[in-house]
């Protein structure tokens, strides 16, 4: 027996608009695979070339003094982990991905998901793909930094970022927040990955 709905039923497709292209999705592979993704997504027109993520990341460091690099890494670091400057909650969200898939938002989807949301959702690839878009714009020198916890498999990314001053590497690990350098003490095995 077919079931009709009534002429007011909004159907998932509608509710959460349509599948962004924004999103790429495939197997797991290796972590270096998804290390060349997320390279090409930092890289790409949405996200080093985005206006959109520019604009962003203006608003992020508007407050920052000029030439204060350090306050700029930093004022990119914490709009990833603390509480919105505009809105109750965070601007992003920690959710894993899907369990056999590897999903990456690339930066432009994931301020637009901001804009029409109030919110994003991301796991660590997207967040630090979002960090190191943000600082490349800023004009620093950006690595991805994959952490591996039980010696056999790198599980974990975050980005460190070089203050043009000092030539030191700020490391930012939006998942471990606060307790980002415990978490990065812990790795038993780093990859180190340059965006130059």
């Amino acid at each position: 027996m077919h079931q009709s709905f009534p002429s007011n039923y909004v159907g998932l497709g509608n509710l959460l608009g349509s599948s962004p292209e924004a999103v790429k999705s495939s197997p797991f592979r290796s972590p270096k695979d998804t290390l060349r993704s997320m390279e090409r997504l930092a890289l790409g027109p949405r996200g080093e070339g985005s206006v959109k993520v520019r604009q962003f990341t203006e608003f992020i460091v508007r407050f920052i003094q000029p030439k204060d690099y350090l306050g700029e890494i930093l004022a990119v670091r914490n709009c990833l982990v603390q509480p919105s400057p505009v809105k109750s909650g965070a601007l992003f969200h920690y959710i894993n991905d899907p369990r056999h898939i590897e999903l990456i938002k690339d930066p432009q989807r994931l301020v637009e998901e901001i804009d029409e949301h109030g919110i994003t959702h991301a796991d660590c690839d997207e967040l630090a793909v979002m960090g190191a878009t943000m600082c490349l714009q800023l004009g620093r020198e950006v690595e991805f930094v994959a952490l591996g916890y039980s010696g056999d498999e790198l599980t974990h990314v975050g980005y460190r970022v070089k203050e043009p001053k000092s030539d030191k590497w700020i490391w930012c690990d939006p998942v471990a927040g606060p307790r980002e350098r415990d978490a990065a003490q812990q790795a038993v095995e780093t990859l180190f990955w340059s965006l130059d």
